[in-house]
């Protein structure tokens, strides 16, 4: 409720804050996370059922490790080369992105369309973040309802999944951080500067890319459930 006293306070729509002394709860310690990361077989489900235009979303937020609201916000000019130019809607922190193999075969893949951004709705237009939830809610609950999912499947959960893949590959959480745009500036970057920070992200990437192939390699094809 916090931040609706906070919104509402000003306005003069409440006369005060009755949420500023309350002592936050504990988070129940089984209670799963909200955002949890997708396991292999998961990631595949998903992207050999998807509809190209949800797909290739997907596969974006798999492969750059973007928020969600931020993917699909991408405009085509981010694009220079092989990497993604992109700014966090929740920091402003700039981030480069190479484009891996990986990626760059499924935005190859993906419907043609004349809309600005990269990602875009059946009809052609520019998704829309409660649209793309929407859809991909529907999407969700009916992989669940297979049982080819486990519930909880998140696409926030995608960034946690880079975020996971590449510490348990040994990279440090520095590299981490720069490849999903975690660094504080003390200003703003210029392209020059990024370009470095796009180089070290190369080798990230690199990683990431290694070891998504070797996860998908060791893993079993799929055949009715995810479940043991």
């Amino acid at each position: 409720m916090s931040p609706v006293f906070r919104y509402a306070v000003p306005k003069g729509l409440i006369e005060r804050d009755f949420a500023s002394g309350v002592i936050p709860k504990p988070r129940p310690k089984d209670r799963p996370y909200a955002n949890r990361p997708w396991s292999v077989a998961e990631r595949a489900v998903v992207l050999d059922r998807a509809a190209p235009h949800v797909r290739v979303a997907v596969a974006l937020i798999m492969n750059t490790g973007l928020d969600p609201s931020d993917a699909l916000k991408l405009t085509r000019n981010q694009i220079e080369g092989n990497t993604i130019w992109g700014v966090r809607g929740k920091t402003e922190h700039e981030v480069a992105i190479p484009i891996g193999p990986t990626l760059q075969a499924a935005l190859d893949a993906a419907p043609a369309h004349d809309a600005v951004t990269i990602l875009a709705t059946s009809t052609g237009t520019p998704w829309t973040y409660n649209g793309f939830s929407t859809v991909w809610h529907r999407f969700k609950k009916k992989l669940e309802a297979k049982g080819v999912v486990e519930p909880g499947l998140t696409l926030k959960g995608l960034r946690h999944t880079v975020a996971t893949t590449l510490r348990e590959a040994g990279l440090e959480e520095r590299q981490i951080a720069d490849l999903l745009g975690q660094k504080t500036p003390s200003m703003a970057r210029h392209y020059s500067r990024s370009a470095n920070l796009a180089d070290r992200n190369r080798i990230t990437m690199e990683t990431l890319e290694q070891e998504n192939e070797r996860r998908s390699q060791v893993v079993k094809p799929f055949a009715k459930t995810v479940k043991p």
